[in-house]
């Protein structure tokens, strides 16, 4: 590009900052729901049965014969409060494993078909002992709250639901929603997990699906407004925080299948001033109940009382669109708008991809086409054998099977990688990315010269197709990997010096910052370190992270490898 063509590019991408800078002027202001009801929770009763509940089943390992044992618990308290009870059964693989999971329901018929579902898990992941605060905590703050709510006729039907699986990928609440059949009248769902340990540092709200969807407003207001009634900060996604879940749509609490399924659903949880404690105990075995407060427990509880009768209270449960975007404060981005900014973020990039095609699109032949098609080809192919050699190694019993999400933090699984597995995908990839250099190399031998240019021109091109793929994919994803080495590769063009080429090549690899900024959170926030490598192999395995997500990713980096090496061409002018 000339430099006019250059700086009306860098015009645009300065306006399209600006606008999403600015994107809070376009949104819907929404005020906070008001609600003040009198609550009969009581914290010493609930801490009273989640002490009875953790100590006497400590060890609530999905399919194990304590869990099972745990359940009699729960129905014995249920049943005493005149809930009609029912159970659901699932299948799972744990750890190649096959276990049985056990939902527990405890409903109750209200004045309208409408069911509101008040969710907690009483599974433990496999190196807790008792697990008081995840989750027994929110145990006894559930069968606390069916106890409030036995006495009274509600407008509403309530399904209390005990659920298991929780820590292996919410394969309770994923049964729940594919085959309770009373699922298609559950209208909203509020989810507990959990007490944190000590004095409360505030609430916490989650609201990412599990594969797909997001809490709507409504919803999200009235839980806010709830757990600030309690006096307590509160914690919720908005802005990046909500860009990132929405673009990952991994959800590590029982709301997220429910919204998958689209149905409105909410995690209420809460964090500790003491941080350390809470880091420190989480899975594991000093997760007992020494470490539960009395008055953590009753803000709690206070709280999800509160939002459960705001629920039932309500004249009609709104039908709002999961896609509106938490923008800031109180304001919402309606989808249209989104979809705008979203689109804008790549006009720049277009703009660049328009820009050469008329400065060198005469220049393009069916040969240099050819090359550059067989040479990113050649780059890409290895990713796909690396991601057919997991599905191998899974068949052939190499990698522990998981129903859906791998091992949970602290899991053995993940503290003693399986080298050899490592190594030998390694290998693979080394293998047939030496292989398909030099098979490459053998195919374009009596291809013309290429030239930066019209190399460049073709690499914008793929990458405006896998922008599009991605986009049918997840916008959100597509703006937060995709938006800066759209950016960065357009603009960088080529040098005929070493340093030059070098600096190029410097800011090519920097448009993958987004990545490894997300791979660092995500592995100090699961506390994996450097084995969240092995973490992202298991998730491959189980389809975690899905086929299309992976390939597009693959196509990108397949593509900035290729932006790299074309600095090495002669310009042509």
């Amino acid at each position: 590009m000339n430099s006019r063509q250059t700086r009306f590019v860098v015009g645009t991408m300065v306006l399209t900052l600006l606008a999403w800078l600015f994107s809070p002027l376009f949104g819907e202001q929404r005020d906070l729901p008001s609600g003040d009801f009198p609550l009969l929770f009581d914290a010493a009763k609930a801490l009273e049965l989640t002490r009875e509940f953790v100590t006497r089943f400590p060890r609530r390992v999905m399919g194990s014969i304590e869990a099972r044992q745990s359940t009699g618990f729960l129905v014995k308290r249920f049943e005493g409060l005149g809930y009609r009870i029912s159970y659901t059964h699932f299948d799972a693989v744990i750890a190649d494993k096959r276990q049985v999971g056990r939902n527990v329901l405890a409903s109750k018929a209200g004045q309208l078909p409408e069911v509101l579902a008040l969710v907690a898990h009483y599974d433990t992941a496999r190196t807790t002992v008792q697990g008081a605060m995840d989750n027994g905590s929110a145990v006894g703050v559930l069968l606390e709250l069916a106890r409030v709510f036995a006495d009274v006729v509600p407008r509403r039907s309530l399904l209390f639901v005990a659920s298991d699986g929780e820590e292996w990928g919410m394969l309770g609440a994923l049964d729940l929603v594919r085959n309770y059949p009373e699922r298609v009248r559950i209208g909203a769902v509020l989810s507990l997990d959990y007490v944190a340990p000590g004095v409360l540092a505030d609430m916490r709200i989650d609201a990412v699906g599990q594969m797909g969807g997001y809490t709507p407003p409504w919803l999200r207001r009235i839980t806010l407004r709830a757990a600030q009634a309690e006096g307590m900060p509160v914690i919720e996604p908005f802005g990046l925080q909500e860009h990132l879940d929405r673009a990952l749509l991994l959800s590590l609490t029982d709301q997220g299948p429910f919204l998958n399924a689209g149905i409105p659903a909410i995690n209420l949880g809460s964090r500790s001033r003491d941080t350390a404690l809470e880091r420190a105990i989480y899975h594991s075995a000093s997760d007992t109940i020494a470490n539960v407060n009395a008055s953590s427990v009753e803000k709690f509880g206070r709280a999800a009382e509160r939002i459960l009768r705001h629920l039932d209270g309500l004249p009609n449960l709104p039908r709002e669109s999961m896609e509106y975007f938490h923008v800031t404060g109180t304001a919402w981005l309606s989808p249209p708008v989104v979809a705008i900014l979203h689109y804008l973020v790549f006009l720049p990039f277009v703009l660049v991809v328009v820009f050469y095609a008329f400065n060198h699109g005469q220049s393009l032949g069916i040969a240099q086409v050819g090359r550059e098609l067989i040479a990113s080809l050649a780059t890409f192919i290895p990713f796909l054998l690396f991601y057919y050699a997991i599905a191998l190694f899974l068949r052939l019993r190499l990698l522990p099977r998981y129903s859906f999400y791998p091992a949970t933090p602290r899991d053995p699984v993940l503290s003693n990688p399986a080298w050899g597995v490592l190594v030998g995908l390694l290998s693979i990839a080394i293998a047939s990315a030496v292989g398909c250099y030099f098979l490459a190399k053998h195919l374009v031998r009596n291809l013309p010269r290429p030239e930066f240019h019209n190399a460049k021109h073709i690499l914008l091109l793929l990458y405006l197709i896998v922008l599009a793929l991605a986009f049918a994919h997840n916008a959100y994803w597509t703006v937060t990997f995709l938006f800066l080495p759209a950016w960065i590769w357009g603009l960088v063009g080529a040098s005929r010096g070493k340093l030059g080429r070098i600096a190029n090549r410097l800011w090519i690899l920097a448009a993958g910052i987004p990545c490894y900024l997300v791979s660092v959170y995500y592995a100090s926030r699961q506390d994996l370190g450097w084995k969240v490598i092995w973490y992202q192999v298991l998730a491959l395995s189980t389809g975690v992270i899905t086929l299309q997500g992976f390939l597009l990713a693959a196509a990108s980096i397949a593509l900035g490898i290729r932006f790299m090496a074309v600095q090495a061409y002669g310009r042509g002018d």
